[in-house]
């Protein structure tokens, strides 16, 4: 079993050498990838650790703990941050996100370093520390505390996707799915992490080896969101997007003659400009060309249309799709490449979007229609 963690371990080291090298070596440094950098910096520190632990490597062991400790207090807040940081643009982002590292400060200089200056002094300079063991589960608080913030990280990504309809017409390369999955697997592992500590404090189990396979597990997701953020660029949502209210609750009802003006004008662009087919069409072209701001387009998509923008433009795309399936002027073009002339990116959006609106798929549609 030593073996297999060694080589974990060893494999973790060099691995996160790889992305860090990566991440340095970026000619362009956006605050996601500055996030990233300090969150392997302490994951560095964690895989570190836990190879000076296994081959009781005692003074080292020793240094590394001193970031090693809490650095769960730290980890937790990076990754949410690092969501945040890729799709809300903020002034004074680091700043105004300052507070989320206060428990980590508080644990590191009321118990990080008092208990290190015991260890080091062999002797009770700081009982505090003696008072705390007996009735605190550090191990217990830190589950609970990244635990947290996998809810909040999670509740801000399932905000973001759904938000993300108000704004693009096509959200195929922005699929953030792998995001998803990393979130999900970090909060997976940290429960298992969580049983295993409530089964030690209820039914005194403890077997060594466990915090190893936690390790283990945590730096396969955290490896997995490392090659996938490393490449991963900012898609920033206009700022009313990000706000707390998921409905226009502020918006202004239209006078009957404004709605249908505003109809007419956004059925003008689509219908006869044709916009639709522009595959990287945005709220923002249309609101421009509809003289209307984003945020009074998409209040008024929602409220009175009853639509999101992603679903309108891409009725309008499977609409024209259905004419040139029939289309002569078609007969030699695939049905991937209707598709893609209709303003979608990928085979897939267009044909689990086509299925969505008729039922079936765009082939079968052909076939059934020609019959």
């Amino acid at each position: 079993m030593k073996l297999v963690v060694d080589f974990i371990l060893i494999t973790g080291i060099l691995l996160n050498l790889v992305i860090l090298t990566g991440l340095i070596r970026l000619k362009t440094k956006k605050l996601p990838q500055q996030i990233l950098i300090v969150f392997w910096l302490f994951v560095l520190v964690n895989i570190l650790h836990s190879y000076t632990a296994l081959h009781n490597l005692r003074n080292i062991n020793r240094v590394t703990f001193i970031l090693e400790d809490g650095s769960r207090f730290v980890i937790a807040p990076l990754i949410y941050m690092y969501i945040k940081s890729i799709f809300l643009r903020q002034n004074n982002f680091l700043r105004g996100n300052l507070k989320h590292f206060i428990p980590f400060l508080l644990y590191f200089i009321l118990y990080t370093i008092p208990r290190l200056i015991n260890i080091y002094s062999e002797s009770e300079v700081f009982s505090h520390i003696a008072f705390i063991h007996q009735s605190i589960n550090m191990p217990l608080i830190k589950d609970v505390f990244v635990l947290g913030y996998c809810m909040i990280s999670l509740q801000l990504f399932y905000k973001v996707k759904r938000n993300m309809k108000q704004h693009y017409s096509d959200i195929k390369e922005k699929d953030l799915s792998w995001l998803q999955i990393f979130l999900l697997s970090m909060t997976a592992v940290i429960l298992v992490d969580l049983m295993i500590t409530l089964s030690e404090i209820f039914f005194d189990y403890n077997v060594l080896w466990d915090d190893f396979i936690t390790l283990t597990f945590l730096i396969i997701a955290m490896f997995y969101l490392g090659f996938n953020g490393l490449k991963q660029s900012t898609i920033y949502l206009p700022n009313f997007l990000g706000d707390t209210l998921s409905k226009y609750s502020s918006y202004s009802v239209l006078q009957p003659s404004e709605s249908d003006a505003l109809r007419s004008k956004i059925d003008n662009c689509l219908q006869q400009e044709a916009m639709y087919l522009d595959p990287d069409l945005t709220l923002r072209l249309l609101a421009e060309s509809t003289a209307k701001s984003e945020r009074q387009l998409s209040a008024f998509l929602n409220n009175e249309m009853q639509l999101s923008f992603y679903d309108l433009i891409n009725s309008y795309r499977i609409e024209e799709a259905k004419k040139r399936l029939l289309s002569k002027a078609y007969d030699n073009h695939t049905i991937e490449g209707i598709g893609y002339s209709c303003g979608f990116k990928s085979r897939s959006s267009f044909f689990k979007l086509f299925k969505k609106n008729t039922g079936i798929s765009p082939s079968a549609y052909k076939k059934s229609m020609q019959h």
